[in-house]
């Protein structure tokens, strides 16, 4: 029922074999600052897999209770909902991370506009809509993996009550896989566009003249 997004963010280390201007030194620092205010970001990825393999197996064992043993089941749904907590948290912290680094770009793109060679301002600019199209795509998958959240709370809520009507939990239930098949399909956008742009990133540096290695 859970899918977690996952996002690598390409880092690249310079090895320049020739000198450089002022501007192209100043555009490949403030690009690599860019990626480097996102680690954050790809450290909660693992904390997070976790929390919803977990999560998982705490709907496994409510389906299998029934309604056998509510205690039980009650103590399994104050579980799963501390669980969901913790995830929210992390994805507080990831979108942070995010923030950092779109405060980070401001500064490249400022960087862009002093580039004088018509041809390298409009990959500049090509590779400025890139991100901006990337953090707008972030955007959406934040609200829809917390919106995920917000109708996963709603079923062990549903659960805590002992006069829940099964019919009502299923309809939750559906709720709760369609707003993930929601998730699902903005993290594709998302990872998209993440790839696009370190593909585009790369490119561009080598259209400044920046010898770079990547890894």
């Amino acid at each position: 029922m859970k899918k977690l997004y996952t996002f690598v963010f390409v880092l690249l280390l310079s090895v320049f074999l020739s000198a450089c201007s002022s501007n192209e030194d100043h555009i490949y620092q403030t690009l690599e600052a860019t990626a480097a205010k996102e680690t954050d970001f790809e450290k909660q990825q693992q904390p997070l897999t976790k929390l919803e393999t977990n999560e998982k197996k705490l709907f496994d064992q409510i389906l299998d209770l029934g309604m056998k043993d509510f205690e039980q089941i009650s103590k399994l749904a104050d579980d799963a909902l501390a669980n969901l907590k913790q995830r929210e948290e992390h994805l507080k912290k990831e979108k942070e991370s995010i923030e950092k680094a779109k405060e980070e770009f401001k500064l490249a793109a400022e960087e862009f506009n002093k580039i004088k060679d018509e041809k390298l301002k409009q990959k500049a600019n090509e590779l400025q809509e890139i991100m901006n199209t990337r953090y707008e795509s972030y955007e959406k998958l934040y609200s829809a993996y917390m919106n995920g959240l917000a109708e996963d709370r709603k079923i062990y809520e549903m659960i805590k009550n002992e006069d829940l009507k099964l019919e009502d939990l299923q309809t939750q239930i559906e709720a709760s896989n369609k707003a993930y098949e929601n998730v699902v399909e903005l993290n594709s956008q998302f990872n998209d566009q993440t790839e696009k742009f370190n593909k585009a990133k790369v490119k561009f540096y080598k259209d400044l003249g920046l010898k770079v290695e990547t890894k």
